[in-house]
């Protein structure tokens, strides 16, 4: 319920906070960028609905079984690092801060392990799902999972709201529909795969993201690289 809420939030923020960013002029249809949007949107909710036909219980749900593999687990946690609000965030505050601004980006990397190594087999070896839940346990459960829920939606309003900016923009280029349906649609998108799916669900899709992020980077990456007979001299010269 806390997630459906989290999300209803956003979809009202993301409404009002796009700015004053606007797109001049009439723009044809691009096909092949709708259609590669339609083909993902499909899989999407072929993965959602997978899962979902998997989700029997609340360890499905939050833990997917424990059938994830490190591996998979590591592509998953790549995917989630690489997405919208780290490219757009970490870009914005380069932007602002020049590249003091990967200060935040190294922070982030390097908070991740920490959590998993002090907290990931706790939560394991005492059945329990996330931090919140051991410290309701062993302190007031009310007031802990009250400062949880601000906390959560806190959180959550600052990195997730530029995905929905983003995302309300993409769809409004693609489409050339309205920017306020465009953040609705996509808020009733995340609602069904985030409810439906479970953590089997975000675990793939996030696996698929990191597999095409890290093919297209590399693929580009090379592309330039080429262009410059990969001499980085030649490259650096440019900047």
């Amino acid at each position: 319920m806390l997630r459906i809420f989290a999300i209803l939030s956003l979809i009202a923020l993301g409404l009002f906070a796009a700015g004053d960013a606007t797109f001049e002029g009439k723009r044809e249809l691009n096909i092949p960028a709708i259609a590669m949007f339609f083909i993902f949107i499909a899989g999407t909710l072929g993965i959602t609905k997978w899962a979902a036909s998997k989700t029997k219980s609340a360890s499905d749900f939050y833990t997917a079984g424990g059938g994830i593999t490190g591996f998979q687990n590591g592509l998953a946690i790549a995917g989630d690092y690489m997405s919208a609000a780290s490219f757009l965030g970490i870009s914005g505050m380069i932007y602002l801060n020049g590249y003091d601004g990967l200060v935040y980006a190294v922070g982030f990397l390097v908070g991740w392990p920490v959590i998993l190594f002090l907290m990931a087999e706790k939560l394991r070896n005492l059945g329990k799902f996330t931090f919140t839940d051991i410290a309701a346990y062993r302190l007031g459960q009310k007031e802990i999972r009250i400062l949880a829920a601000f906390g959560s939606l806190t959180v959550v309003t600052l990195y997730l709201i530029a995905q929905m900016v983003g995302a309300g923009k993409l769809i409004q280029i693609l489409f050339g529909m309205n920017y306020e349906y465009a953040v609705v649609l996509v808020g009733v998108m995340m609602i069904i795969y985030v409810t439906f799916g479970g953590m089997l669900a975000t675990t793939w899709v996030q696996i698929i993201k990191a597999i095409l992020l890290l093919s297209g980077v590399s693929f580009m990456g090379l592309m330039v690289m080429v262009h410059f007979g990969f001499s980085f001299g030649d490259l650096a010269s440019i900047c």
